[in-house]
């Protein structure tokens, strides 16, 4: 009788067991996406100039990668070139591997100086403070997913929150 239980039981652990595994080894290299870097600190999103331009996929998106480029833009923004991980590769188009290296342009918005003369009203009285990674470090970005329909490509913009990875 005590091995008629045993068999199912010993089953439903075995089961138990492997979808656990398989969850907690799926998981635990990808940047979890929490809730409270999902939102608009400081209605950043308020601070983009010419935001028609920009065609939102997601709302909010997070992406790890290694840092490939950081330029500072006239428009006050930083332009960074972000060379993903794998499980984020497929967030580029043609126009990313054509113009921008296969990397996911991320953009730190009001962050400089304004010389471009339609943003200046943009970053009135803003200064961002996300962070702004240097070349080859590994991060973790978090902001709407977008297509900036006057280049093509995909981006990031605005940067809601930046991360140097360990």
């Amino acid at each position: 009788m005590r091995m008629g239980i045993f068999i199912p039981v010993a089953l439903v652990i075995l089961v138990s067991v492997s979808i656990g595994v398989y969850y907690y080894t799926s998981n635990r290299n990808r940047p979890q996406n929490a809730a409270t870097t999902c939102g608009d600190p400081d209605s950043i999103e308020s601070h983009i100039y010419n935001p028609d331009r920009l065609v939102v996929y997601k709302n909010c998106v997070t992406v790890s990668g290694i840092v490939d480029r950081v330029i500072v833009e006239n428009d006050g923004d930083y332009h960074i070139r972000l060379r993903l991980d794998p499980p984020y590769r497929n967030l580029t188009n043609n126009v990313n591997n054509e113009q921008q290296y296969g990397d996911l342009v991320l953009e730190i918005v009001c962050a400089n100086t304004v010389y471009q003369q339609d943003a200046i009203d943009a970053c009135q009285n803003y200064v961002s403070y996300v962070t702004v990674p240097q070349e080859n470090q590994h991060i973790v970005a978090t902001g709407p997913y977008d297509l900036d329909t006057d280049h093509g490509w995909t981006e990031i913009h605005p940067v809601f929150s930046l991360t140097i990875a360990a």
